[in-house]
């Protein structure tokens, strides 16, 4: 074994670690992964940045557009609005109707989109029906998921794998040959998702009170300004409060009158009587420093938090937001929408005080305050999915129809082999700009690029591993451990390894690393390579265990109140289920 092979060995085993523990963004990691073998002379310069120019990740990127191109449009709102109001039987009924509808979606458009469309219309049928959350959420990104596997467009990690394979040489799969594959495991999942997997979900009902499932009250104090105070005639943006004390000002009491989420340009009053918000030490703190009075009586004494024009609501973080892997400091959250973060809420964990520097991650939950029209104007962004009730304005643009004709023209010049997916998707896209559907700043603001520098960043590390041997010493092994058990065993090992791992990484990086060995097993098998590069396909997009492993899963977390276990209990035999099906029906489809 060499010292390059070793070196890279060491690079997948880090990038393995940093990923399981999100210390950093992937796309971070991911980028550090082609400079620190550029730097060991692993690969070329050339190399180190083909990641950008790959037949996949341009793929993915044009697939994304498209997909963006939908949602701007207002057409998979339609389509989420329809399914909303449609008359569709009993709550039970419904639910398994709306999941088929969100996976019929998926095969055409980023699942990651799906969900986020389809979330407040799961939930609104939730609050119809006295459904907790909790016994829908999982369903629709498990359905969504599912239903990507259809197609080689329905899901980036089918894209990477199949990009990957043409490179080098492996150019017979197309746009539907996985769909009787993906069919199947569509079937079965949905039909334990609605058998078994409903006596494992969890009933979990959601606290109605924002705030006292959040907690706020006990982190909320009223603040009197004193004459002598050095805030007396000064503006809330010149106090820089939040910045500098970790303090929010929510409201004010003047001359009898509330003002709630009072603009930063608005000048303090002495007698004036503020709603402050923020950790008990910060705003003691606050208070002395600026002669204000003691905080001794909470808010429940004063106004209400809902009171008059003043609201609360609880947003979700959705991939487009642009405080995604930025602090609300950062992005000056307050000043932008005109509202204030009260609390955030990451996989569970609630985060109260001193939320300027706290980073914001795709999935999180924020409970946030102020008027009703800016909390309208907030969850009319992309990037923040209402999950309280808050209704998004607008309907679909009169281009809706053209975008639908776009994708579906994709769709079918690619599917009937007409053209190759790349230049199919390349012309959609072009299509797309020039009719307006989606616009150049629209496609700079809020698609979603991490994907794309993950890719930029992990492909090189696949060529890493052909060139040092690595990829060669690992599919030898693998191939003398499952010889003497046939095709069978080595499609179940294959899929068993792909799904554990993008359980640890991201699938994407999953898919890389594995595809190259893939196909070299199959040569030293002797048996069919897309045997093997289907199941890497399959067992990528197969997350179930935990919400981290696939970014659907993170976005209905919170929403569905859901806890770690909850995905290892229901996800766990899912994931079992699906290994049988496609250790039987692989061979099968793809026979040696």
């Amino acid at each position: 074994m060499t010292w390059e092979i070793v070196f890279v060995f060491a690079v997948i085993l880090a990038a393995l670690v940093l990923f399981a523990i999100e210390r950093f963004p992937v796309d971070q990691i991911a980028l550090a992964i082609p400079v620190v073998l550029l730097m060991a002379g692993i690969l070329s310069a050339e190399e180190a940045i083909s990641g950008f120019s790959n037949t996949a990740t341009v793929t993915v990127a044009a697939m994304l557009v498209l997909s963006l191109g939908l949602v701007q449009t207002g057409a998979v709102d339609a389509i989420g609005r329809w399914a909303g109001r449609a008359p569709l039987g009993g709550p039970r009924i419904r639910l398994a109707i709306l999941c088929v509808i969100a996976a019929a979606v998926s095969p055409f458009l980023n699942n990651t989109a799906v969900v986020v469309v389809f979330l407040p219309v799961f939930l609104a049928v939730c609050q119809k029906t006295g459904q907790p959350p909790s016994r829908a959420l999982m369903p629709l990104s498990f359905a969504a998921i599912l239903g990507g596997t259809i197609t080689l467009i329905g899901t980036s990690t089918n894209l990477i794998v199949y990009g990957m394979a043409q490179e080098r040489g492996f150019d017979e799969l197309t746009m539907f040959s996985i769909a009787p594959l993906g069919l199947i495991y569509l079937a079965v999942g949905l039909l334990y998702l609605f058998t078994i997997g409903q006596a494992l979900l969890p009933r979990r009902a959601g606290d109605a009170d924002l705030s006292g499932k959040y907690d706020v009250r006990s982190f909320v104090t009223e603040l009197q300004i004193s004459p002598q105070s050095p805030a007396t005639g000064r503006t809330l943006t010149d106090l820089r409060w939040g910045d500098e004390a970790g303090v929010s000002v929510l409201g004010l009491t003047r001359g009898g009158r509330t003002i709630w989420s009072p603009g930063p340009d608005r000048r303090l009053q002495a007698g004036d009587l503020l709603y402050a918000q923020g950790h008990h030490d910060d705003l003691l703190q606050l208070a002395e420093r600026m002669s204000l009075s003691t905080p001794v009586d909470r808010v429940p004494d004063g106004p209400g938090l809902s009171a008059g024009d003043a609201h609360l609501a609880e947003v979700l973080v959705a991939p487009a937001a642009s405080v995604v892997g930025r602090t609300l400091r950062e992005t000056r959250f307050q000043q932008l929408y005109n509202v204030t973060v009260l609390a955030v809420q990451h996989l569970g964990r609630i985060q109260r005080a001193r939320l300027a520097n706290v980073r914001i991650e795709t999935g999180d939950l924020l409970l946030v305050h102020g008027s009703a029209a800016d909390l309208e104007s907030l969850v009319d962004d992309p990037g923040f999915v209402p999950v309280s009730a808050l209704p998004k304005s607008g309907g679909p643009r009169p281009r809706a129809l053209v975008a639908i004709g776009i994708l579906a023209a994709v769709v079918a010049v690619a599917g009937l082999e007409f053209v190759p997916i790349l230049p199919a998707a390349l012309t959609g896209v072009l299509l797309m700009i020039f009719t307006r559907c989606v616009t150049l700043e629209e496609i700079y603001e809020e698609m979603d690029w991490m994907v794309i520098f993950l890719l930029a960043g992990v492909i090189p590390l696949g060529i890493a591993m052909e060139e040092t041997g690595a990829a060669q010493l690992l599919a030898h092994t693998l191939a003398e451990w499952v010889r003497p058990y046939g095709p069978t065993v080595a499609v179940a090992g294959f899929y068993l390894m792909t799904s554990l791992m993008t359980e640890m990484m991201s699938n994407n990086a999953t898919a890389v690393v594995l595809t190259p060995i893939a196909l070299l097993t199959s040569a030293e098998l002797g048996m069919n390579p897309y045997a093997l590069l289907v199941a890497v396909m399959f067992g990528a997009s197969a997350s179930f265990m935990t919400p981290v492993g696939y970014q659907t899963n993170a976005l209905v977390y919170g929403p569905g109140g859901y806890r770690f276990s909850d995905f290892l209990k229901v996800g766990g035999p899912l994931n079992l289920l699906l290994l049988v099906t496609g250790s039987i029906f692989i061979p099968i489809f793809w026979p040696s």
